[in-house]
């Protein structure tokens, strides 16, 4: 007798129980008031059997998810930010990509600042790419660190490190400063509010994303390098991977591909 073809066997769990294993690591509780962290489209009780990863929720995600046939997106940004959120009409990126994701059965779990505050978290892992020691958490809101280097580098040798840490071809920065840089703060995504902490806490260079225009103008001794939102978090989706792996090993995860940065570099 021929033997049948069998199957491969289908691990599946609730999405619930894969947001609990990464409020474990990065509660919701921490999150910005302003945030939208959580479940933000389809069925929490629903039993999922392949997750697509990505840091944005973003129509083109949606499409990869439904095409590789994943029933639950993880992303760091949420697909609905801002609270409430008031129409959701065709021909509007995030409305079609809402649609799609609830035409599709597709659940959307999204933990943003949480990741970010959380210890071994986003700030963490930026301190620990540049190789900072000491590292504290710099300002009362949670977000940012500060560390040291074990030898001070002068400018241009950080800059590098910035770029190759984090694989960014260019960063923007203000007016560079002299001597060696030992003392270093980070704040993930959209830091520039720190800048007013990291300089009161001795800072000499403070690591972002999103900086203005106006805030590029630094006190002396103090700059800042601009390394891009998209790449300074992009260390979230390896470890939104690692927690989903750990806590589900059988449980399919992939990493999106269709994920890029919306900004172009000419």
């Amino acid at each position: 007798m021929k033997q049948k073809n069998l199957k491969p066997e289908v691990f599946k769990v609730k999405a619930s129980a894969i947001a609990e294993a990464i409020e474990e690591f990065a509660p919701l509780c921490l999150q910005a008031e302003w945030d939208n962290s959580g479940f933000t489209v389809g069925n929490p009780k629903a039993e999922v059997s392949k997750a697509l990863i990505a840091l944005n929720c973003s129509l083109e995600v949606v499409r990869e998810a439904v095409e590789k046939e994943c029933d639950m997106i993880i992303t760091h940004h949420p697909l609905i930010v801002h609270r409430p959120c008031l129409s959701i009409l065709e021909g509007d990126l995030r409305s079609d990509a809402i649609m799609l994701a609830i035409r599709s059965g597709i659940t959307v779990y999204s933990s943003h600042t949480p990741l970010d505050k959380a210890p071994g978290g986003l700030n963490d892992i930026m301190a620990s790419r540049l190789g900072l020691a000491d590292v504290s958490v710099l300002g009362a809101d949670g977000f940012s660190r500060i560390g040291k280097l074990s030898r001070g580098v002068s400018t241009m040798a950080f800059v590098e490190r910035v770029k190759k840490a984090f694989g960014a071809s260019k960063v923007r920065t203000s007016a560079l400063i002299g001597g060696k840089i030992t003392s270093v703060a980070v704040s993930s995504g959209g830091g520039q509010g720190a800048i007013s902490d990291a300089v009161r806490a001795g800072a000499q260079v403070l690591v972002t994303g999103d900086v203005t225009h106006h805030n590029f103008y630094c006190p002396e001794g103090f700059m800042v390098v601009d390394v891009g939102h998209h790449f300074s978090e992009l260390p979230a989706i390896g470890l939104l991977e690692a927690i989903v792996k750990k806590n589900f090993p059988k449980f399919v995860a992939l990493l999106s591909e269709a994920d890029k940065s919306p900004i172009f570099y000419l």
